[in-house]
């Protein structure tokens, strides 16, 4: 028993670092030595058994958790590829649509582009209309003067050759007097009247006389209206322009 002790304490009084034979023998007294680091070791096994108990059940969570994750990421997945099928058809149908749309456009583009050309040709042929029609009211104005001018010159004549008449049955009361041929006297009526003497006889009412004026016709003839002019008078008005 002595001699055991005595062993023992040689060997707990033995160098740090013994023979590789100690160290053996070193853990087998650990293992059978009694102490407090037992019970210690025990509490820190169920500890650690406990934590490794929670971990486990923490792990298996997050596991349930990314298999839920992935199962909705899947659905997800699926969802997206679904709308993105749904998406791509509905893109060909307004795709289809929008050509057969912008195909009429550029029809109806061109139709439109037609009808504006028309419309402008119609355009400038009614400014033409509209400029024969304005050109037309100027002559048919200008024609409806020259008519009152006329008939007023016509009034005119017509107040002269009573006039010379009255003249003519004056002289003719006097008693006759030699006509002469060589000359005659004209009294055309245009802008005002105008007296000339021609050579030759008096033209016969409705010939046509030339004057440097234009042409005029003879519409009566009578005596001269100059006092003691032996002359005959031809009264003349200017040919109607047609």
């Amino acid at each position: 028993m002595q001699r055991h002790a005595r062993h023992d304490r040689e060997w707990e009084q033995g160098p740090e670092r013994g023979t590789p034979e100690d160290t053996p023998r070193r853990r087998l007294r650990g293992l059978f030595t009694p102490s407090q680091a037992a019970d210690v070791v025990v509490e820190l096994i169920a500890e650690r058994g406990k934590e490794l108990e929670e971990r486990s059940s923490q792990i298996r969570q997050a596991v349930e958790e990314l298999e839920r994750r992935e199962e909705r990421a899947r659905e997800l997945h699926f969802r997206v590829e679904k709308i993105l099928r749904d998406g791509a058809a509905e893109l060909d149908l307004r795709q289809a649509d929008l050509s057969v749309r912008s195909a009429e456009l550029e029809a109806r583009e061109t139709a439109v582009t037609r009808a504006e050309a028309k419309v402008e040709d119609r355009r400038r042929a009614l400014g033409a209309v509209e400029l024969r029609a304005a050109a037309i009211e100027r002559r048919e104005e200008a024609l409806r003067l020259r008519e009152i001018e006329l008939e007023h010159r016509a009034t005119e004549l017509a107040d002269l050759a009573r006039e010379l008449d009255e003249r003519g049955r004056t002289l003719a009361q006097a008693g006759p007097r030699p006509v002469r041929e060589d000359e005659h006297v004209v009294v055309a009526a245009s802008d005002r009247y105008r007296l000339t003497v021609r050579l030759g006889a008096a033209p016969l009412p409705g010939e046509v006389v030339e004057l440097e004026e234009g042409s005029y016709r003879c519409v009566r003839v009578s005596a001269s209206p100059l006092p003691g002019d032996d002359r005959r008078c031809a009264l003349l008005e200017p040919l109607a322009v047609e």
